[in-house]
């Protein structure tokens, strides 16, 4: 294998984040964010027949109309949207367990597979499934794990610069 390519793996697949316990207490509560994402799109996914169905019934309350019209919005949308948020949310978890691993590339996954959660529903559904929320914890977590790392190389340069001891000029 060429040098070159092996320098860019190494870099690549280096541990290059220092995990403190608050940076995990953060990184395991985008991995449930993201599993539950993960389990819903999965389970219409799969299970989209048998949701309709039971929405479709009149047994629901008619108090709930507003709800049953917007989930058999949603759950009658095209497989392929929620096929690819499927994917898009086991990149999230992926992402999440390098980010708990400490390796930088985690922080790339996680912010495609975020970008990915939130472009596919309005391109599949409009703006109808844009939520105000749901970018905002997104932009959030991410502000949070992108300081965190910038912060982290700049302390790593620092150290690396002060062990670096100026030589003799004999």
């Amino acid at each position: 294998m060429n040098i070159k390519v092996k320098r860019i793996l190494v870099r690549i697949f280096d541990k290059s984040i220092k995990t403190g316990w608050f940076f995990r207490l953060m990184v395991v509560l985008s991995a449930l964010y993201g599993l539950f994402f993960t389990l819903f799109n999965g389970g219409v996914l799969f299970l989209r027949n048998y949701l309709t169905e039971y929405l479709s019934q009149t047994s629901v309350p008619d108090t709930l109309f507003f709800y049953k019209e917007n989930l058999l919005f949603f759950v009658t949308a095209n497989r392929v949207m929620y096929l690819i948020c499927f994917a898009a949310g086991i990149f999230i978890l992926y992402g999440c367990h390098l980010l708990f691993r400490g390796y930088k590339w985690g922080l790339f996954f996680y912010t495609v597979a975020k970008i990915f959660q939130v472009i596919t529903p309005v391109v599949f559904l409009g703006w109808r499934a844009f939520a105000v929320g749901d970018v905002m914890i997104i932009l959030f977590f991410l502000v949070f794990y992108y300081y965190y790392s910038f912060t982290h190389n700049i302390e790593k340069a620092l150290r690396k610069y002060n062990q670096i001891k100026p030589q003799d000029e004999n």
